[in-house]
């Protein structure tokens, strides 16, 4: 048992005083001096030193010998020099004790800024809860988007060490110049963490799945779900959330209703998952979409944008075409953002509520009415093609939750028939119970199983990849990899399909790869494949495009779905014939003349460099150009052909 004397409890209350903090330490060593001056004071009127001196000035007399040690040498009287020495001495040991509280306190304060413990006074800054791969990019994007208004402040939070966060990001983010960059050590989940950020003042937050969750879909998404809770439930936000901007991702698509109810309908919350899988889906269908969706989706190329104009209230959408210089009409949308429409009928009439859908490369858009020679009367007329949906062969080498998405989208777009072979080390049972739970039972599609590792020679000449016509490489998670060792295996088997393409002879085979980082994007270039999806940088484009404008968020997602409008890449002879010239302004025309929008063309060149002579909304719309073989027109449709 332990002691409970009064030296026991002294000490106990003694310790439980100086632990209290560096006020309670000042406290205790000044209350100290004054004990020391006192006793030393009246020793000296005992022994009648100093007795031609007053009370105050003995007592200022022993102060300055605590003070300073070198004083007492002028001392004569022999007590004088005892008493002096003993209460120097003393003097020492209490400027000791204090030049080391100080200095420890001072130390405790360094380690607590350097933890991330104080609090961010900032407003009008951009917050960011959770810590991924994709926070440099969002913080990239979010800069270029407010690059007119000057220098930013990012504010990251995350459940990491502070001192590693600042590490990365001045490593990795790209733009330092235009960042100011504020980071936290702390959970999005504590209402006092939160505190700390100022979250109240933000100009808008986003709240990323953290990567120390990405292994689990419903652990990562219910850390969404209770920051989300905090963010609109904190004391702090009463008046200020609802006028918040908030972008959350998800990785279930099960758990983005669920997200939405924590944070009563008012934050943005994205399926990023489901939206990459799409992307990857219509990407390895159609050659050279990876380059219009990777400017679509960045802020510094061409982005849709909202514009109201009231020239254009009571016009019919396709008399206004050729309006707009500098910019790609694709819809309307209600100013409010509760609906929009890709794509209308030429004779839809905007309404007075209604704003313009347009692509450019700024809002800085002016209406300026056409007054050249083309119009749809005169437009030539396109080559009508298509017919029923075709049976396809995809071939999906990897594994993670993408697949899912990517199954039922490939569904949707396919004829009977068509197939889809998954090449990853899953067992084949585990697949289709997964499969089976996620997807349902699909209608057009019948699902192979190869159970191996992709990147074995052997496996790959059982499977022989150059017979299929279209190839997706996935960044396979079995077993835990992390985002380098998933990229490492897809390069490798990108490497092995090109060796086998070159063996056998095959010169077309459309090939679409998922890589995580983007420093591995040139290497898996290298095995000459141009559609490229980088994953973790293509959902920071979409959060910070969304969080700069929530209401595109439904416009992006209706890019991305098979029902409706997407984007097509097709053939440019069906719209002008080969070798006779031909300007946008009448593509444009021709275009809407199948029902669809053009956004821009692609006059093939075998260079990385120049983009594959992709461009998106060319601002010379009078200049003439050639159609070759191999060029292709960029459009929003609703089918293929």
């Amino acid at each position: 048992m332990a002691p409970r004397g009064i030296g026991a409890k002294l000490r106990y209350r003694s310790d439980e005083f100086l632990s209290g903090g560096a006020g309670k330490q000042l406290l205790f060593l000044f209350g100290l001096t004054v004990t020391v001056v006192v006793v030393f004071t009246l020793i000296a009127f005992v022994i009648h030193l100093h007795e031609d001196e007053g009370v105050p000035d003995t007592a200022w007399f022993y102060f300055t010998r605590m003070l300073d040690a070198g004083t007492m040498a002028d001392e004569a009287a022999p007590g004088d020099r005892v008493v002096s020495t003993i209460c120097t001495i003393l003097g020492v040991v209490v400027a000791g004790l204090l030049i080391s509280s100080l200095a420890g306190n001072f130390q405790e304060r360094l380690d607590a800024i350097k933890r991330g413990g104080s609090a961010v006074i900032e407003s009008g800054h951009f917050l960011i809860l959770g810590w991924s791969e994709k926070v440099y990019s969002v913080i990239d994007q979010i800069s270029e988007a407010y690059l007119k208004q000057g220098r930013i402040v990012a504010v990251v939070m995350a459940d990491r060490d502070k001192l590693e966060m600042e590490a990365m990001l001045r490593d990795k983010v790209v733009h330092q110049d235009r960042v100011k960059l504020v980071v936290r050590s702390g959970s999005s989940v504590s209402l006092t963490d939160l505190s700390r950020v100022s979250f109240e003042r933000a100009k808008a937050i986003v709240v990323l799945v953290d990567e120390n969750d990405a292994g689990d879909a419903n652990r990562a998404d219910g850390r969404i779900i209770k920051t989300l809770m905090a963010l609109y439930n904190h004391p702090d936000g009463r008046g200020h959330m609802d006028r918040a901007r908030v972008t959350a991702e998800v990785v279930s698509s099960a758990n983005q209703e669920i997200a939405e109810i924590a944070s009563g309908g008012k934050a943005q919350v994205i399926k990023t998952n489901e939206i990459i899988s799409k992307v990857l889906l219509q990407t390895s269908r159609i050659s050279g979409l990876s380059l219009v969706y990777d400017e679509l989706l960045r802020f510094e190329g061409n982005e849709v944008h909202y514009a109201a104009f009231p020239e254009s209230v009571g016009k019919r959408f396709d008399e206004l075409l050729l309006d707009f210089p500098n910019g790609c009409l694709i819809g309307t949308a209600k100013a409010d953002g509760s609906s929009h429409q890709l794509n209308p009928p030429g004779d839809y009439v905007v309404q007075a509520d209604e704003e313009l859908l347009i692509l450019a490369e700024d809002d800085d858009i002016p209406f300026k009415k056409y007054a050249g020679k083309h119009t749809l009367e005169t437009a030539r007329k396109p080559a009508m093609v298509g017919g029923e949906k075709s049976k396809e062969h995809l071939l999906v080498l990897g594994w993670n939750s993408k697949v899912f998405p990517i199954l039922s989208e490939f569904d949707s777009y396919v004829g009977p028939g068509s197939t889809v072979t998954l090449v990853n080390g899953m067992p084949s049972e585990e697949r289709d119970a997964l499969i089976s739970e996620l997807c349902g039972p699909t209608k057009n599609v019948e699902i192979r199983h190869l159970v191996g590792e992709f990147t074995s020679r052997a496996v790959m000449n059982r499977l022989q990849p150059q017979n299929y016509p279209t190839v997706m490489v996935l960044g396979d998670t079995i077993g835990g990899a992390d985002a380098e060792d998933a990229d490492t295996r897809a390069i490798i088997a990108l490497l092995l399909m090109r060796d086998f393409r070159q063996r056998h002879g095959v010169d077309k085979q459309e090939v679409c790869s998922e890589i995580l980082n983007p420093k591995n994007r040139a290497l898996a270039a290298t095995t000459e494949i141009h559609d490229i999806v980088i994953s973790n940088e293509m959902v920071s484009m979409v959060l910070a495009q969304i969080t700069y404008e929530p209401r595109v968020r439904a416009v992006l997602e209706d890019f991305f779905r098979s029902e409706g409008s997407e984007i097509y890449l097709k053939d440019m002879t069906w719209y002008a014939p080969e070798g006779k010239p031909v300007t946008f302004e009448e593509l444009i025309l021709t275009a809407k003349l199948r029902s669809e929008l053009a956004m821009g063309y692609q006059l093939y060149v075998d260079d990385p460099e120049k983009r594959y002579g992709m461009v998106l909304n060319p601002t010379n719309r009078t200049e003439t150009i050639v159609p070759k073989k191999g060029d292709r027109l960029v459009v929003l449709a609703e089918e293929d052909g």
